[in-house]
């Protein structure tokens, strides 16, 4: 949306958002989302009285491709790390509906979308390198996943998503999985690493700030379920 210029200007936003969001149902969309600069206080009024409901402030880190990796732990007989075999399909979207289970990042967004359109978004986001996309199994079963994609647009590498099961989390699996991914990087980097993460997910952004990532810049993420749409006032 073009940027408002005061507080005359966010009814009119907000007619602009309503209308974008019944055009979004007649495409058959299932959700509209948006990002707004967490200042611009007419934007995010008008994005919220169109129908926007503001599920979490995002903070945007970058590790810078220089830095040093942490030395990776000696092999764990119970710890098992392996690239995702795109065959595999089923498995990983059942994988990514168990690790959205009480989630800290963005809660009950995963419930607006399905997890195939989610892992499609997943799929389509930079270029797709099966190597960066990597499982971890633990104790025989499989309970994490970290997907990184390169992003030739902005010469960087993306961690698309990073997430545990219930039961993984809290005993330093995240940071074997994520010490791992940037071993990886580190003889095949093409830019630095850049992530989003809700910043009311205080053990991730606690997790990246330990291996180097520092925040760039901040964005008030917005969605609407646009099978409510019609309910919207006009």
């Amino acid at each position: 949306m073009s940027p408002l210029r005061g507080a005359a200007d966010r009814p009119r936003g907000a007619l602009l958002v309503r209308e974008a969001i019944v055009t979004a149902q007649r495409m058959d969309a299932a959700v509209v989302q948006a990002l707004v600069e967490p200042l611009a206080k007419d934007d995010l009024a008008a994005m919220e009285s169109g129908g926007m409901h503001h599920i979490a402030t995002l903070a945007y880190l970058e590790r810078a491709a220089t830095r040093e990796c942490r030395p990776l732990p000696p092999a764990h007989s119970e710890i098992r790390i392996s690239p995702w075999d795109g065959r595999q399909r089923d498995m990983l979207e059942s994988l990514l509906s168990m690790t959205y289970v009480d989630s800290l990042d963005c809660p009950g967004l995963a419930e607006l979308r399905s997890t195939r359109d989610i892992l499609d978004g997943h799929l389509s986001t930079g270029v797709l390198d099966s190597r960066l996309w990597l499982l971890l199994e633990w104790r025989g079963e499989t309970v994490g996943a970290c997907f990184i994609s390169e992003i030739p647009s902005s010469r960087c590498m993306e961690l698309v998503y990073f997430g545990l099961i219930p039961r993984a989390r809290g005993i330093g699996l995240g940071r074997v999985l994520l010490d791992h991914a940037l071993a990886l990087l580190k003889s095949d980097l093409r830019g630095p690493v850049a992530l989003a993460c809700d910043e009311r997910n205080t053990p991730a952004m606690r997790l990246y700030a330990s291996r180097g990532f520092a925040p760039r810049l901040r964005r008030a993420a917005l969605v609407c379920k646009v099978a409510t749409a019609r309910q919207s006032p006009h």
